[in-house]
């Protein structure tokens, strides 16, 4: 099985998902994952997504950005094996627009035939307020396309939402939620509201972080890394009955 990891605003390959932050040591979880002998391939998608034209101006649209996520899955050949994408912040909101647009095109139907589950960490699925926050800040107030895109409610996530929700279950994807309780600098970037899908049957997990800190697990022991390779077995375990 294929285990893709895909970032969200403002993230990072290998930093997004490291408890220290750093870039070069190889412990942290992707590792851990490629170490329990799960027969498991490891991959982390990385893409230009800053939150401001200070820092970017090259941030493309959601629809752009999942084209270019389709290509890089094409040309490393995934899609041949069963996938599990596990995703963070707007990374959440590309895997599924990506999803969409394989189920548009045959020659990205393995794509989406073998994607087997997705793990949601603090996805804004309608929206983020942090989008509005960010607009309030006087010196960040040239916001890209990314974040434009995060409003809250914006009627794009919400009918890329619906479409999830009225799909996954004949598309044969798991899913599993896990939302923030902690705020950042006073501002709970993605409520448990949006972090909600509203799939039948699957239950959000509280992860007493915040937004940046969620998907960063100090240890083996963590509730998050414990229910995301509890997660990734049982889809093992449905592959293998199917």
């Amino acid at each position: 099985m294929d285990v893709v990891f895909v970032h969200g605003l403002g993230g990072d390959p290998r930093g997004t998902w490291h408890h220290q932050h750093a870039i070069n040591d190889d412990n942290f979880w992707p590792v851990w994952l490629g170490q329990e002998q799960l027969c498991l391939n490891i991959w982390s998608f990385g893409y230009d997504a800053k939150a401001t034209n200070w820092q970017s101006n090259s941030s493309m649209p959601l629809f752009d950005l999942a084209s270019n996520l389709l290509g890089w899955l094409d040309s490393c050949n995934l899609g041949k094996r069963p996938l599990i994408f596990i995703t963070h912040s707007m990374g959440g909101l590309l895997v599924k627009k990506m999803l969409r647009s394989a189920n548009d095109f045959d020659d990205y139907k393995g794509i989406i035939e073998q994607t087997k589950g997705i793990v949601f960490l603090a996805t804004p699925h309608t929206g983020s307020h942090l989008a509005n926050l960010i607009n309030n800040i006087g010196v960040l107030a040239r916001t890209t396309v990314s974040v434009e895109e995060l409003k809250a409610h914006h009627p794009q996530l919400r009918e890329l939402n619906e479409w999830y929700r009225e799909n996954v279950r004949s598309l044969g994807i798991a899913t599993k939620v896990y939302y923030e309780t902690q705020p950042v600098k006073g501002i709970l970037v993605v409520d448990e509201d949006s972090a909600n899908p509203a799939i039948e049957g699957v239950k959000p997990v509280a992860i007493a972080k915040h937004h940046i800190d969620l998907c960063k697990p100090e240890s083996q022991n963590s509730l998050l890394y414990l229910g995301v390779k509890k997660f990734i077995k049982e889809c093992l375990n449905k592959k293998h009955i199917t």
